[in-house]
């Protein structure tokens, strides 16, 4: 399961809340016998290291002080100039529960890269937690972990569950699985890239948090309510005139030849279609036609397909 969050801010104004969202992560995960062992960062190493007490500490310092003031104060020509616009972001801290096995745990924060006019990117905080911390501790408990890690972060969207995780040949891989994702449309695919989100929502989750300007603009919690009748849908607000759309008790996977078509997910969809940000136009996958990516992209939305019955049932 993943939960992220969209952050429409650079790293300065983010670095006082990033060290307890971490440690918000960390007591959550090993009260279940989770850990965060290997870490990733550019600017520290060129390939993941273990976490020892020392690299510990500088991942921590990452996370906690900014160290680039505006691009636009930069010499064009200098040498930080021109590695932060290569690679598209300012900090990048990826903290993984194994390197050569991994868990299934995850905490990263990649920020955006601080313009004097801030572009249209977004920060981002993105968690994962195995499948198995589900079956463990409940899906009661991964929901309050999503609440725990927004309660002190200025997003202006999130979302939280089912969500594939590639460590590595993703583009080899997602060619293999269309069958799967159009059977199973709860699986979400992570988006590679935050480029011209603006105001729009990441597709439709088991968990979706709204935040300033859009949801006032959807007319703020019980206007959201009033519209989603599906009886396992709840709306509910949290502090700082935010709140978080949840659908159903657990997440779900679904199963269109079953008949499991996720009918709380594709109202929520047709609620929010206008403010659905499409994949296709910014990060096709590799090895998908046009076609087959907008079928995926607007799986909650297009008629399903019929589910297939069973001889032996009758």
């Amino acid at each position: 399961m993943r939960i992220v969050f969209y952050l429409p801010h650079d790293h300065r104004t983010l670095a006082p809340v990033l060290r307890r969202t971490l440690d918000t992560y960390l007591a959550f995960i090993s009260a279940g016998g989770g850990a965060l062992t290997s870490g990733e960062d550019p600017d520290i190493s060129e390939a993941a290291f273990p976490l020892t007490p020392e690299f510990w500490e500088e991942a921590r310092r990452h996370i906690e002080k900014s160290r680039f003031e505006h691009l636009d104060e930069m010499e064009q020509d200098s040498f930080w100039f021109r590695t932060l616009t290569k690679r598209g972001f300012d900090t990048w801290v990826h903290l993984i529960g194994g390197e050569s096995d991994p868990t299934g745990y995850e905490f990263s924060f990649r920020s955006r890269l601080p313009w004097r006019e801030p572009s249209g990117e977004y920060s981002v905080l993105s968690v994962k937690v195995p499948m198995q911390f589900l079956e463990d501790q409940g899906p009661e408990k991964a929901f309050e972990l999503a609440q725990a890690l927004a309660e002190p972060l200025p997003f202006s969207t999130g979302h939280a569950g089912l969500s594939l995780s590639f460590t590595r040949g993703r583009s080899r891989l997602l060619p293999l699985l269309k069958d799967h994702l159009v059977r199973h449309p709860g699986w979400d695919v992570p988006r590679a890239s935050t480029w011209g989100m603006e105001e729009g929502i990441d597709g439709i989750h088991w968990m979706t948090f709204l935040g300033a300007p859009l949801l006032d603009t959807l007319g703020g919690p019980n206007a959201i309510r009033a519209r989603l009748q599906h009886p396992e849908t709840t709306v509910q607000e949290l502090t700082g005139c935010r709140a978080v759309i949840r659908l159903g008790p657990a997440p779900l996977a679904g199963d269109t030849k079953l008949g499991e078509t996720l009918p709380a997910y594709r109202e929520l969809a047709r609620f929010l279609e206008p403010w659905l940000m499409p994949s296709a136009p910014f990060v096709p996958f590799e090895g998908y036609t046009p076609e087959e990516m907008r079928h995926w992209w607007r799986r909650f939305l297009e008629p399903p397909p019929a589910a297939i019955s069973d001889p032996r049932d009758g």
